[in-house]
């Protein structure tokens, strides 16, 4: 068995050589996302069921009142006792979608008379399934082509005076300025900074405008939908504010509604059937943002010459859908925050364990792991190690180990009373906030009557969070109610309906990608697994429901019960934090 000590020397030494990946390293990624597509078919995974309201009938077929908006009308099943029914747009089949309202949340199907009249007769076991398996099935489908995958090693052409923008009315600080420097002198960098940092307003915005200036294209990435948007929408607007036009900026994909109407010009004329001004805009345009599936899954993207890839989110972004950017020769950059979640991997610790799913636990690693990957990729070359070393020597949960890291540690989202927290907790690098404390508050339930002991669900905090949403609706201010529990979330929801429609009650992994003015924090009960300083899985998830607000904090819990709770993050956050009164 070869020795690790060994092993580490060696990856070291082979960062002198040019880093490729072989044919064997291909039929390692081939085959883990085979297995994994194997491991949701075999335990009935990879889906999700889309909770109904009602359904009625009309003159063109059923009506879908949805509990939620669709993450997508891609890959839609109609699960029925007379069987299942792919759902596509415009389809000649006998079952198609007519049209989707996502304001309303109303799938409006096209169904032909005899089906329908039988479908409605059955509406009460009808079922909308959104199969997720084509996503990767793309994965696949990639690998699967004649590409050669190499680590990034040619730096961007591009040589930006950035030293000027120290002259700007408010440049940026030392640390985003070296981030810049580092993004221009190497082919592949890590931008590392905790929300409010800088890394999209002004590093990655500073980026860009270099490259809009020079008239050069370039690439924005992200792992979701709700984190592309939400990287958009403050690139657009600030590059807007400074001078520049914003509609060489094309958002692919299926946008959501709102930022539909609120930027129209930079939306995919594709969706709207318009193949030949979809062609037109995809060479004018200069930043073309979209997700890593559907970078994947549209090959045309692969022929245009993108100057430098940029990822959004990088910590959330799975390595296996970034890996193929390494396809293209560009320069890669990397923005995100590793103390955050980890990708989504549905393979559970049981199953990881056995042999047979060991391929599927590549799906575990971010696009934080690809200096790595290459390296004992490129040993497994010179020393031919089993396909399986990366996995047994690389935890997902280490701290990535990328040669050219560059952090940023002033944050301008949270005053010192958080950021000292955080830093205590999470950090660990000097994190500096602004002088004036975050507004952080606690509106304990302690004194209120004793109710129901619930599993995972607390009604006093469900009311309590309801009243804070009554008031927040009131004032028109942007907010949203986060709790580690499902259970908890649909007690808030069943509570308040309405809220429902708001669509503003998130478990933390939901809320991932998305931000708010105000969050209203529901922990319900110290969990190891949810909310428990001691793991550091729980302790992430805690930082992505606080770094979700901009402006401040609602902890809606028993303050005694925490105060009693020894070394936890929660604890010391409640300490902190003042009794909540009014202030809208």
């Amino acid at each position: 068995m070869r020795e690790r000590v060994r092993h580490t020397i060696n990856i070291k030494e082979c960062a002198l050589f040019d880093l490729s990946l072989d044919s064997a390293s291909k039929d390692f990624l081939i085959g883990a996302a085979e297995n994994y597509l194997q491991y949701l078919q075999t335990h009935d995974k990879g889906f999700e069921i889309i909770k109904l309201q009602s359904i009625t009938k009309d003159i063109f077929g059923l009506r879908l009142q949805l509990e939620y908006k669709l993450k997508s009308t891609e890959s839609l099943i109609l699960r029925t006792p007379l069987g299942e029914f792919a759902l596509e747009k415009d389809s000649k089949e006998e079952i198609g979608i007519l049209t989707y309202d996502e304001r309303l949340k109303v799938l409006h199907l096209s169904v032909e008379e005899e089906l329908c009249a039988k479908l409605f007769a059955y509406k009460e076991s009808l079922q909308l399934i959104s199969d997720l398996k084509f996503l990767v099935q793309n994965v696949i489908n990639f690998y699967l082509q004649d590409y050669s995958l190499n680590f990034p090693a040619i730096p961007p052409i591009l040589k930006p005076d950035i030293n000027a923008l120290k002259d700007l009315q408010t440049p940026p600080h030392q640390e985003q300025l070296n981030a810049l420097f580092g993004i221009f002198k190497n082919p592949f960098c890590y931008i590392w900074g905790a929300a409010g940092s800088g890394k999209t307003k002004v590093v990655l915005l500073h980026a860009l405008a270099f490259y809009l200036k020079a008239n050069l294209k370039v690439a924005i990435l992200a792992p979701t939908n709700n984190a592309l948007e939400q990287c958009l929408t403050t690139l657009i607007v600030n590059l807007d504010a400074i001078g520049f036009e914003t509609s060489t900026i094309l958002r692919l994909g299926t946008p959501s509604q709102r930022f539909a109407e609120n930027f129209p010009k930079n939306c995919d004329l594709l969706l709207e059937n318009k193949a030949i001004d979809y062609k037109k805009s995809l060479q004018d345009s200069l930043i073309i943002a979209m997700t890593l599936d559907t970078f994947l899954r549209r090959n045309d993207l692969h022929t245009i010459d993108f100057k430098h890839y940029f990822i959004d989110e990088a910590g959330f972004a799975p390595l296996i859908k970034t890996l193929p950017l390494c396809a293209f020769g560009k320069p890669i950059t990397l923005l995100g925050d590793h103390k955050q979640l980890q990708p989504i991997c549905v393979l559970n610790t049981t199953d990881a364990k056995e042999s047979q799913w060991k391929p599927s636990k590549l799906w575990q690693y971010s696009s934080l792991f690809m200096e790595k990957f290459f390296k004992i990729h490129c040993l497994q070359g010179k020393e031919s190690p089993k396909d399986s070393d990366f996995l047994e020597t690389t935890l997902p949960s280490e701290n990535p180990p990328i040669t050219k890291t560059f952090t940023l540690t002033q944050t301008y989202r949270y005053g010192n009373n958080l950021a000292q927290l955080l830093n205590h907790y999470i950090y660990q690098n000097n994190l500096q906030g602004l002088n004036a404390d975050t507004f952080l508050y606690c509106l304990d339930v302690s004194q209120m009557p004793k109710t129901q002991i619930l599993d995972k669900a607390n009604f006093n905090e469900a009311s309590q969070c309801c009243n804070l949403a009554h008031t927040f609706l009131d004032a028109h201010q942007d907010f949203a109610i986060l709790t580690p529990f499902v259970n908890q979330r649909q007690l808030i929801l069943k509570t308040m309906p309405s809220l429902y429609r708001e669509e503003c009650v998130f478990t933390i992994h939901s809320s991932q990608g998305q931000e708010f003015d105000y969050v209203i924090f529901s922990p319900v009960i110290l969990h190891y697994h949810l909310n428990n300083s001691n793991n550091q899985h729980a302790l992430f998830a805690l930082n992505v429901a606080f770094s979700r607000a901009k402006k401040g904090i609602i902890l809606v819990c028993d303050k005694f019960y925490w105060l009693q709770q020894k070394n936890q993050f929660l604890s010391d956050l409640v300490r902190i934090a003042k009794p909540y009164l009014r202030f809208f």
